[in-house]
């Protein structure tokens, strides 16, 4: 029996990853290392401790020498500063509706001032649960954070499926014990291999999830 449905948040409740791209690269350039913002793309859904510590060890001869701490508060201000939080159309009505009939859950590879900052902002009253990169010392792809979600909705595997937009939060999500619909927001639909479902955009994915039933079950679903 179907009884949550847990959300990603950047590229599936806001689009919000060219925010955060931005910010990362305005730090960089500030200390001065190269990136690819594409790496930001490709590592979504990590902590972001462990996305800045991955860019700094391949922008720079020798990563030991930067307070990667204080990297990342220079960072969330710097995202603070210019995000833009874009809420997918139709996305909070779906889930003011949903929110009657499941128990509503996120979990984001971001830190949690910027979580909240934004479930606040733009998705008041809908979740019962919040996880964050603050809540876990393995972020995605490991399975820890979908766990704690699961912990504390206080159910089972069987009885969640996950809303995901990152390869790494797939895995995750898998490695967890559960169902996953992937929506490829800002990188190829080939590289999703691992979902349960790929849905390609936001239009269909609320089209989803505005007909599912206490009855889903996802070992019943093809991959389209």
């Amino acid at each position: 029996m179907l009884k949550a449905i847990i959300f990603d948040m950047d590229g599936v409740l806001v689009d919000s990853m060219s925010d955060h791209a931005e910010a990362v690269q305005h730090i960089f350039d500030e200390i001065g290392v190269e990136m690819d913002k594409q790496d930001i793309f490709e590592r979504e859904g990590e902590r972001t401790v462990d996305i800045m510590r991955f860019l700094l060890e391949k922008g720079s001869e020798d990563a030991s020498g930067f307070d990667i701490p204080d990297i990342v508060e220079r960072y969330i201000a710097e995202f603070n500063r210019i995000a833009e939080f874009r809420v997918f159309e139709g996305m909070k009505e779906c889930l003011l509706y949903l929110k009657d009939k499941f128990d509503l859950a996120v979990v984001s590879g971001s830190d949690r001032p910027i979580v909240q900052d934004i479930i606040r902002s733009e998705y008041p009253g809908i979740f019962r649960g919040l996880v964050t990169a603050d809540d876990v010392q393995r972020g995605k792809p490991e399975p820890d954070p979908y766990l704690k979600a699961i912990e504390m909705l206080g159910i089972s595997s069987h009885e969640a499926i996950v809303i995901e937009n990152a390869p790494m939060g797939v895995e995750a999500a898998k490695r967890a014990g559960l169902c996953c619909v992937a929506v490829p927001t800002y990188l190829d639909p080939g590289k999703f291999h691992q979902a349960d479902i790929v849905i390609e955009d936001h239009k269909r994915l609320i089209e989803f999830l505005l007909g599912l039933e206490h009855s889903y079950n996802c070992n019943h679903s093809a991959k389209s």
